[in-house]
């Protein structure tokens, strides 16, 4: 932990953390994504780390996987829509779009002064109506706004949606002669609804494992709208690890309801052509070279996440090299292009806007009105 904080990877805020006399009535988190919650543990347990109800959710699914479990000690719901006070301090979450599931941006109130802090968010998945909501309640009644800066410095285009990217998967399954496999993280719900979509469409199947199996059912708490693992055009392709992970974790019960769905190996080619693997780059990848002999090159590689993690992938960028598959991108950003930030920071006039979460503060004031940037550590009294 000092080492952690040494180098600013946590926030060098004193009375914070488990090495110091606690100081603070609360942290509060505004979605599950790991450069957010991730180093949550690390706070003191008599300070309660509050979020949403679907990124607890999502915390609990990521400690029955990840090797080396971290989870935080004293956790308390946030509800949505409505205030939570901390002394004189009033903090309410407020729904946005972002590709992590149940994310909200934080309204904080004190002494007759309002400031929003954004969380990060975009207008172009499947709850891209939020933003407008944003604006219609808070326009006008901000004193500072913590705006989101992630693409700034990015060539900026418009953004494809999640609906415009259903019709693309679309057109890419009626290509299909293989496997069709898609990387794409299961904790995008927004991307998952939308390869369910085009694989119901298709008349196809669309197969998961336990761990994305586990995720979705855990999230049933927020949408009955989700795919879910014992649904028609669902199937399950139980992977020894993941099987091994939730047994050890006390959920052989969930294991044993998902076998009426679980799909192998001699399914799957003998379907070949109705088959939409979701995956992830890993080690898995040397099966399909093994199970698969030379037809290993008929399959169809999609990535569906980010190009950064294309870059630097060590697996699946050396499979589709080596066997000379072209790869198809299906993907959009998580986060508001410039464009769509300054819609939010104009629709909501703030008297202040405040960088966070970017490496291009220094710019912001080429494309924004009243711009304060704040090194780490300094102070910015209301």
């Amino acid at each position: 932990m000092e080492s952690l904080t040494a180098s600013a990877v946590l926030p060098n805020v004193d009375g914070v953390y488990n090495n110091a006399l606690p100081q603070v009535s609360a942290v509060v988190v505004s979605h599950v994504h790991q450069d957010h919650l991730g180093l949550a543990h690390h706070v003191h347990p008599s300070i309660p780390v509050y979020a949403t109800e679907g990124t607890w959710a999502l915390h609990d699914v990521l400690q029955v996987f990840v090797p080396k479990p971290t989870a935080v000690v004293t956790r308390r719901v946030l509800p949505k829509r409505q205030p939570v006070h901390f002394g004189s301090l009033a903090v309410t979450a407020i729904p946005v779009d972002h590709s992590a599931p149940d994310a909200v941006a934080l309204l904080v109130e004190a002494g007759g002064k309002r400031l929003l802090y954004s969380g990060d968010l975009r207008t172009h998945g499947r709850k891209s109506y939020l933003h407008s909501d944003l604006i219609r309640n808070l326009a006008g009644s901000i004193n500072v706004l913590l705006l989101e800066g992630t693409t700034i410095g990015r060539i900026n285009s418009e953004p494809v949606t999640e609906e415009s990217l259903e019709g693309d998967l679309l057109a890419l399954l009626a290509q299909q002669k293989h496997l069709a496999l898609i990387f794409c993280s299961s904790q995008n719900l927004d991307r998952l609804v939308t390869i369910y979509r085009a694989v119901k469409r298709t008349r196809k199947l669309m197969v998961i494992d336990l761990y994305t199996a586990y995720t979705l059912e855990q999230l049933r708490c927020l949408s009955n709208h989700l795919p879910q693992w014992s649904w028609p055009e669902v199937r399950v392709v139980p992977w020894g690890y993941q099987q091994q992970r939730l047994v050890e974790a006390g959920h052989s019960a969930f294991l044993e309801n998902t076998k009426r769905h679980w799909i192998g190996w001699e399914v799957m080619k003998e379907r070949k052509r109705d088959i939409v693997l979701l995956m992830r780059s890993n080690r898995k990848i040397a099966d399909f070279e093994r199970e698969l002999g030379e037809e290993v090159s008929e399959t169809q590689v999609i990535w569906s996440m980010w190009e950064g993690y294309w870059e630097r992938d060590q697996c699946v960028r050396p499979f589709c090299e080596k066997h000379t598959i072209a790869r198809s991108k299906l993907h959009t950003s998580g986060h508001a292009p410039l464009a769509e930030l300054q819609r939010i920071a104009e629709g909501l006039k703030p008297e202040l806007v405040v960088p966070i979460h970017t490496e291009r503060a220094e710019e912001f004031s080429q494309y924004f009105a009243c711009v304060r940037v704040l090194a780490d550590g300094e102070v910015l009294r209301i």
